[in-house]
């Protein structure tokens, strides 16, 4: 997510996916992983997921196995194991990682179109492709305010 769209630094506490109608069960995702970290440049390379990040900054933030996922949740959310401190000057890059051995985990989601090399995927090959949407999604937590303010925020993209 470019810097521009978030706004603002934050500590991200939570995530949330705006489910799509075509969600027709709940998903199981075998080894499902979290990475958050920043990223200098506006689009992504498909060269390889780790040359994108700025170096030292890829976080583990969450960690399951499996991952059930609700269908009937219309916002189905993920409290993070570990909080992520969010600079309001890079990049954002949120890395999803599962297997997809033995379980449906289809799981769709509202998108919206977001430009070029915005999001990278790996899907039943070793190839890296790149997507021109983006999920909608809530990043819950609380704001780098002043003293004399207050407050909690939900960032929403791609409405």
């Amino acid at each position: 997510m470019l810097s521009g769209e978030i706004g603002t630094a934050m500590q991200i506490n939570s995530m949330k996916w705006h489910k799509n109608a075509a969600t027709l069960s709940d998903a199981q995702c075998e080894g499902f992983s979290i990475y958050l970290g920043l990223c200098a440049d506006d689009q992504l390379s498909n060269s390889s997921y780790d040359g994108n990040y700025i170096a030292g900054t890829k976080t583990l933030v969450y960690s399951t196995d499996p991952l059930f996922v609700n269908q009937a949740d219309e916002w189905a959310e993920i409290i993070l194991d570990e909080p992520y401190w969010y600079n309001g000057t890079d990049n954002l890059i949120i890395e999803i990682q599962w297997d997809n051995a033995t379980h449906d985990n289809s799981y769709y989601n509202h998108e919206w179109l977001a430009g070029d090399n915005r999001c990278i995927f790996t899907q039943s090959s070793t190839d890296i492709l790149s997507y021109n949407m983006l999920p909608h999604m809530i990043l819950a937590g609380s704001l780098s305010l002043e003293n004399s303010t207050f407050a909690g925020i939900k960032v929403e993209l791609g409405r």
